[in-house]
């Protein structure tokens, strides 16, 4: 059955609204890992034809969202606490180099935006707005993935980290502790890093934005 609730489109913007639509209901947990999509049934709650529906997943397949088979469809990732951890394990390396690199171009300004943007996830965590946390999150670390310089680097992580952010809330693989005071304070430690306050390096301050102990084990 779909679960998909659909308010009107922007006649300019189906595609576009489909594929936000989908990234809301993902992240909502409603469908199960490895779930196959029916663009018919998509379309027929949407009530428009079945390509905007399609070119809409093809839009998340590309964000590395949803899984695409030649002759079989789509379907939701089956994705695993050990999928999370092998990221992690890769995540730390890169996120650290974009701190590194990002701090020698980061200005007055992008710090500010930082502080806003971390200020946003908390209070949509408060107010169980997943959809604007996951927002908030991505555009807070795409920002600094983009002020280290690295178009390669930036592609890397935005490929790994997006499903992960995504999953890891859609499958309640989030740690046990997490509020937002806690969000806010693992936050802190990427905006302390790049304005030059904290006694971590980029590596301590990953991992302990991860909840990872700062020296290996």
């Amino acid at each position: 059955m779909l679960v998909l609730g659909v308010e009107k489109f922007r006649p300019s913007a189906i595609r576009e609204t489909v594929a936000d639509a989908l990234r809301r209901t993902l992240l909502e947990g409603r469908f199960q890992p490895g779930e196959s999509l029916s663009e018919v049934a998509i379309a027929s709650e949407f009530h428009i034809s079945r390509g905007p529906v399609r070119e809409a997943m093809f839009i998340l397949a590309a964000e590395g969202l949803l899984n695409h088979t030649q002759n079989r469809g789509f379907s939701v990732l089956n994705f695993t606490a050990q999928d999370l951890t092998k990221i992690e394990q890769v995540r730390i390396p890169l996120e650290s180099l974009a701190l590194l690199g990002a701090r020698g171009n980061v200005t007055p300004q992008e710090l500010a935006r930082l502080r806003t943007l971390r200020d946003n996830l908390s209070k949509s965590f408060e107010d169980g707005d997943h959809y604007g946390r996951w927002l908030c999150e991505i555009e807070f670390h795409s920002a600094i993935w983009e002020l280290s310089g690295n178009s390669w680097l930036v592609a890397s992580l935005k490929r790994i980290m997006i499903p992960s952010y995504m999953y890891g809330t859609a499958f309640r693989m989030n740690r046990p502790d997490l509020s937002g005071k806690l969000l806010h304070q693992l936050h802190s430690l990427y905006i302390e890093f790049l304005e030059g306050s904290s006694s971590h390096t980029a590596e301590e301050c990953v991992r302990l934005h991860i909840g990872l102990p700062i020296t290996a084990v």
